[in-house]
């Protein structure tokens, strides 16, 4: 055999082509030590990353206040917002500079939630007449405000007014029947206003085309803890699945290497720094299904094998395994380049190009999931349940029976031993020349792949044909 026709990876390189007619022969299981070592390097790196940096979540999870305005006449630096914003206190809120598809640039700054004495009264009131903050009717005329509730259960005046005072407003406190009326000569500035007023000055705008977006922490709780229940609930659901689909020791692998993806990608996010937003938690969903996709793809094919009867008996479950990694690595490979495509346009030409810059937050958690779902689906979830199978007693045996065999007597399958044109043929009269199977071994020594053990077969040599003489009339 040639080296220019020879077995790929043991007398040749690789070509495109053996991707093609999925004749690849990498040593997937071979190294599955050292590509563990690497996962494993990755995963502390990333909790590293996390533990430092922390997570930078948006205000849809931690509450806040976001102003955003787009600058008429001016080009906005991160510099001058903020010397914008020191006379209201808020030299230190999350600038970003935007720019929108249709031209032009946007400022969007982002704070902690400010107090806003309109709504701190609103709430003093509520809490001392025992009503919800929503039924708390507010009527205001320039500095001037009104707030009235009705049907109170034994008002008492002395406890609004100290929950008033305890609020820094002062106002006049009346009290008729079970309506309670608080009213306010000269509402406090409100915090919100003035950043409002600053970034419209900035900007060249008017106060009204500032867009104004506040998030409540209770809201913003409620949106981690949903997020959270998700997460644990597809992860029962997939486990129930992939232990009745195939097996637990599979089930167990996978979620695995679910769990290493989702430490991957946070680990990204805390080192880079991007803000994570519900768009993220979603992109999160969307790369578990993919990275699980591939795996069950792997894990399918490696079934599928593993019951032929052509392999039964003969391969260890790392071989069986190892070459059904092969087999589908060119299906992975392209559905993974077909799904990159997309994400990569996103995060190139829509973040960066056309300035879509909300589209950053999505398509940098696909493009890190989607690479890394392709990596653990081969080099997590397949090591981990090769190490899980092979202390079965029935794989165990093999593996120790394939031990004691002649190092320099490795099988090789016939497929791989056929590929290239040039490939050579077994002599006639051999006991394997003309055997229609494909996946029957024949033994070559000092080779590189492992396969199943070569069967002596016994060679019958063909009864004599008896010649019948001819009856006489």
């Amino acid at each position: 055999m040639t080296a220019l026709n020879g077995t790929p990876g043991v007398d040749r390189r690789h070509r495109p082509s053996d991707f093609y007619h999925e004749t690849t022969n990498f040593q997937f299981v071979k190294h599955s030590r050292r590509y563990l070592i690497i996962s494993l390097a990755v995963v502390f790196l990333s909790l590293g990353g996390l533990l430092v940096r922390g997570l930078n979540l948006g205000i849809d999870f931690k509450g806040g206040v976001s102003w955003e305005v787009r600058a008429k006449g001016t080009t906005p630096t991160i510099a001058g917002v903020r010397d914008a914003l020191k006379s209201t206190g808020q030299s230190v809120a999350k600038v970003t500079i935007l720019s929108p598809a249709s031209g032009g640039k946007s400022i969007r700054v982002q704070a902690k939630l400010l107090k806003d004495p309109l709504t701190d009264t609103q709430n003093a009131l509520a809490s001392s007449t025992g009503i919800a903050p929503a039924n708390v009717s507010v009527d205001v005329a320039g500095t001037q405000g009104t707030f009235s509730v009705s049907h109170v259960v034994h008002p008492d005046k002395a406890k609004v007014e100290a929950a008033i005072k305890g609020a820094g407003v002062t106002g006049t406190v009346a009290v008729s029947g079970s309506d309670v009326t608080l009213t306010v000569p000269k509402l406090p500035a409100s915090p919100q206003d003035e950043i409002t007023q600053a970034l419209a000055k900035y900007a060249h705008a008017t106060p009204a085309d500032v867009t104004l977006n506040t998030v409540g922490p209770t809201w913003g709780s409620e949106v981690s803890h949903k997020a959270l229940v998700a997460l644990i609930v597809f992860f029962v659901v997939l486990a129930l699945y992939l232990a009745i689909r195939f097996e637990a020791k599979m089930s167990a692998a996978a979620i695995i290497a679910v769990l290493h993806d989702i430490a991957f990608t946070v680990g990204v996010y805390a080192l880079v720094g991007f803000p994570v937003t519900p768009a993220t938690v979603t992109a999160f969903l969307t790369i578990l299904g993919f990275s699980l996709y591939d795996t069950v793809v792997v894990f399918d094919k490696i079934r599928e094998n593993s019951s032929s009867p052509v392999t039964m008996g003969r391969n260890t479950y790392g071989e069986m395994a190892n070459r059904s990694l092969n087999q589908v690595l060119m299906r992975s490979l392209s559905t993974s380049l077909v799904a990159l495509l997309p994400v990569v346009s996103l995060l190139v030409v829509g973040s960066f190009i056309l300035g879509a810059t909300t589209l950053e937050e999505f398509a940098l958690a696909l493009l890190a999931g989607l690479f890394i779902g392709t990596y653990s689906s081969i080099f997590v979830a397949a090591p981990l349940l090769i190490w899980a199978k092979e202390r079965e007693p029935q794989y165990k045996a093999i593996k120790q029976r394939r031990a004691r065999q002649d190092p320099n007597e490795v099988p090789v399958p016939r497929t791989l031993a056929r590929v290239g044109a040039g490939a050579a043929q077994p002599a006639a009269g051999s006991p394997v020349a003309g055997d229609a199977d494909a996946d029957e071994p024949v033994v070559a020594r000092d080779r590189g792949v492992a396969g199943p053990p070569a069967v002596p077969r016994t060679v019958i040599a063909p009864r004599p044909r008896q010649q019948r003489g001819r009856k006489r009339k």
